[in-house]
């Protein structure tokens, strides 16, 4: 069964990134915004969503997350600056407020340290900015059958790589906690096995039956950090172990 609905989900496996929507999200935000338009992508690989975006908007800084040296050469021959980061460990190495819009493409199922991460895009984001957060979809029709029949939602494998179960609905409650973040947009991308020609109309009509979900939010104006409020505001939050960073004067 699982075998079957891999090699389905596989065959319109490039919707899943929505590379198109990325860019025209992208570029309607960065014509009000004013220049230089700066644009990070946190798990930056081929650079498909960056290279599309510079494709519509022309002018734009690019920068990068991305340890793979292929992937970094190829990224230095594009002018798209990048950093080597554990961003489940380290701080983001930008200033408060450097980007207008962040990018983070099917990264954050990969991510144990969630509450981190999520610390640290609000700060380098500009006020008012965006972040775009793509991840494969728990609530999509095949995880749903899987775990009807008692087997393992295929994105959620216990061997495999995704650490991070999301639905639309989870992911809302998480983000908006403390009035950091406004998701202001989600759609789903992907709903096989049909053709690209019905499915992306598809998608649109049942976004949560879609295989991969893509998220807007809008950073507020709200002051302070999204872990102090997370420490503070979400019951029994303090007895998960999760990073918070490096206490002052550690190994000192």
């Amino acid at each position: 069964m699982y075998q079957l609905l891999q090699r389905l989900k596989d065959r319109t496996n490039n919707l899943n990134f929505a590379t198109d929507r990325i860019a025209d999200w992208s570029a309607r935000h960065l014509e009000s915004a004013p220049t230089p338009h700066r644009v990070l992508d946190i798990g930056l690989g081929s650079a498909r969503d960056l290279l599309a975006i510079q494709r519509r908007c022309g002018s734009v800084e690019m920068y990068g997350i991305e340890s793979q040296p292929r992937w970094v050469e190829q990224a230095q021959t594009r002018g798209i600056q990048t950093r080597a980061v554990d961003i489940e460990r380290e701080p983001l190495p930008w200033p408060d407020g450097n980007f207008d819009v962040i990018i983070a493409n099917h990264v954050i199922e990969h991510t144990k340290e969630l509450f981190w991460l999520f610390g640290e895009i609000p700060r380098v984001l500009k006020v008012g900015g965006i972040a775009i957060i793509g991840c494969p979809n728990l609530g999509s029709w095949h995880n749903r059958v899987a775990l009807l029949i008692g087997m393992q939602p295929p994105c959620m494998k216990v061997k495999g790589p995704h650490v991070r179960g999301i639905t639309k609905g989870g992911f809302k409650e998480f983000i908006e906690q403390g009035g950091y973040f406004s998701m202001t947009r989600s759609l789903g991308s992907n709903l096989y096995p049909f053709p690209a020609s019905v499915n992306v109309p598809l998608s649109r009509l049942f976004p949560s039956l879609c295989a991969s979900i893509h998220f807007v939010l809008r950073r507020t104006d709200r002051p302070g950090t999204f872990l102090s409020n997370l420490d503070s505001k979400i019951r029994g939050i303090a007895d998960t172990p999760y990073f918070r960073g490096v206490p002052t004067g550690a190994g000192l």
